[in-house]
């Protein structure tokens, strides 16, 4: 007897730590995302009750996309995690979700009404092949009356009009269900696609001294996330502030959609290295090339190589401006050592699909100084510049502009703050009101051949006119050509009282035009060369 209990007590105990060494697994729910430049940190919280001891615990159903090495686990409880483990699961993708079974169901009820309809089109055909098979009246010598004779077209007529009517009605019901059944196969299809995509499963091996309940916070980096900046600069009229409106335009791949999550927009991008670059020593070498011209002479050379970044614009249109609150009204700005991140306090919503979704983080009027451009000789049109300063406390970052004044889109821009000074100028579009004319002056420009050098002197006339009904401050540049070849000789004429640059050969000319004022300037200059040479005037 005692033997038999000595079994059962450990067969008992054998199930309770067998009941134990079992795995939970834990649900999560997306509730914070940091978006980085490139790449987001996904922040997921989930519960579970622990027993006394050792217990083993699954996080599932995460996304595939996660970097292990980046993983964070924080809990709230009387216990202590032991270890945490990622491992990718093949299996669970195999299992139908509820979207599909979903649409498994609905397509096949569609394909079941689809079968009744087109039973029901054979039925009508096969009626109308009987009815026109059988519309001989009376025999071959036999006449017919003619009461007879109408009331059987009656017939005839009244059972066909019936039968088209079904046909086509019938027709239309199986059209419509056949186009449902695509649609529906096409999103299935596409679910199914995503299905046999792995999961993520995080393990923790986790020990509590009693039986507790615990709340977990996991956290990780993903990578085919991140947001793009752009901006909307938006000018009222030439004598008010302009207003700078601070967007992102965030997107994911990462397998999950992001529901009514806490977002957060930083500059930072942790895909780049972190380390900082070490300088080495540049030696230089020579090149030697070996050649068969010039009687196998060989030329020795040093060679520097330079390389330029290049870059790639990608821009679109923003909408109107809308009196309703946004997303800036609702975010805080925060300065951290290395970056800035902008904390949206309402809740966003991010579909994994790709596309951009945009979030107005910041919005600022900025002070500036309205006057009109025209470069003459590359085209005559007048364009209204608004002149910013002050910018570099918005912490703006290079991205794409579109520019709207008096509530009309003008354009597109490209703030690129790693060349910009100071102050930022922002082309808002042609003004016609204002005319400028650039005409080259016959009798004050000549070629002359003197000796061995021919001489080109060049004088243009550059007159504007304001049409406008108010003042305006304009700026004209022109220039006049530079060289570095000591054969090449410039000589400056006339600028008409503008500031001209000796080492960049342009003029600038800055003044004050009342309604209706015309002014004029005169701009010459002379060049002279060897004349068994040509250049390009």
């Amino acid at each position: 007897m005692k033997k038999l209990i000595v079994v059962l007590f450990a067969v008992c105990l054998g199930i309770s730590s067998f009941a134990q060494d079992k795995p939970k697994k834990v649900s999560t729910k997306i509730k914070e995302v940091t978006v980085f430049l490139s790449g987001a940190q996904v922040s997921e919280t989930g519960e579970t009750s622990l027993s006394s001891g050792a217990n083993t615990i699954i996080f599932e159903n995460l996304t595939a996309d996660m970097n292990p090495q980046t993983i964070q686990l924080k809990g709230e409880g009387d216990f202590t995690i032991l270890s945490v483990v990622h491992q990718l699961n093949y299996l669970s993708g195999q299992e139908k979700t509820k979207d599909v079974l979903a649409i498994e169901d609905s397509i096949e009820k569609l394909q079941t009404k689809l079968a009744y309809q087109q039973a029901m089109q054979t039925v009508f055909t096969q009626e109308e092949v009987i009815l026109l098979a059988n519309k001989a009246i009376g025999g071959q010598d036999a006449g017919i009356k003619p009461t007879d004779l109408k009331e059987a077209m009656e017939y005839f007529r009244t059972r066909l009009i019936d039968i088209k009517t079904n046909q086509l009605d019938i027709a239309a019901k199986i059209q419509k269900l056949s186009t449902r059944i695509e649609t529906l196969s096409n999103q299935l299809a596409t679910l199914n696609a995503k299905q046999g995509q792995p999961t993520s499963e995080v393990v923790v091996s986790i020990s509590a001294d009693a039986a507790t309940t615990a709340k977990f916070t996991l956290s990780y980096l993903v990578a085919n996330a991140g947001w793009v900046p752009t901006y909307d600069l938006r000018a009222v009229d030439v004598n008010s502030p302009i207003e700078l409106a601070y967007k992102g335009n965030v997107y994911q791949t990462t397998g999950r959609d992001w529901n009514n999550v806490k977002l957060t927009l930083c500059t930072g991008n942790p895909t780049q290295s972190g380390a900082k670059p070490v300088l080495n020593p540049w030696y230089l070498t020579f090149n030697y090339g070996y050649g068969y011209g010039n009687g196998g002479v060989v030329y020795d050379a040093v060679v520097v190589a330079e390389s330029k970044p290049a870059r790639a614009y990608d821009k679109e249109e923003s909408d109107e401006n809308f009196k309703s609150k946004t997303g800036a009204d609702y975010t805080v700005v925060s300065e951290n050592q290395t970056n800035i991140e902008f904390q949206i306090s309402i809740p966003y919503t991010v579909p994994c699909d790709g596309k951009k979704y945009t979030v107005e983080v910041q919005k600022n009027s900025l002070p500036a100084i309205f006057e009109y451009y025209c470069a003459p000789k590359i085209d005559n049109d007048a364009f209204l510049v608004a002149r910013v300063t002050g910018w570099e406390q918005y912490n703006i970052i290079p991205g794409e502009m579109n520019l709207f004044f008096e509530g009309t889109y003008v354009g597109k821009s490209y703030i690129d703050t790693r060349y910009t000074k100071d102050t930022l100028d922002f082309s808002l579009g042609r003004d016609k009101s204002i005319s400028v004319t650039r005409e080259k002056m016959k009798d004050l420009s000549s070629t002359k051949f003197l000796g061995a050098n021919t001489k080109v002197t060049y004088t243009y006339e550059i007159n504007v006119k304001n049409k406008k009904k108010q003042a305006i401050s304009i700026v004209i540049e022109d220039q006049v050509p530079v060289t570095t070849d000591k054969d090449i000789e410039v000589e400056t004429i006339d600028v008409s009282g503008g500031m001209a640059d000796k080492d960049t050969g342009k003029v600038v000319w800055k003044f004050t035009l009342k309604a209706a004022e015309s002014k004029k300037m005169t701009l010459g200059y002379s060049v002279k060369y060897p004349k068994d040479k040509n250049i390009n005037l």
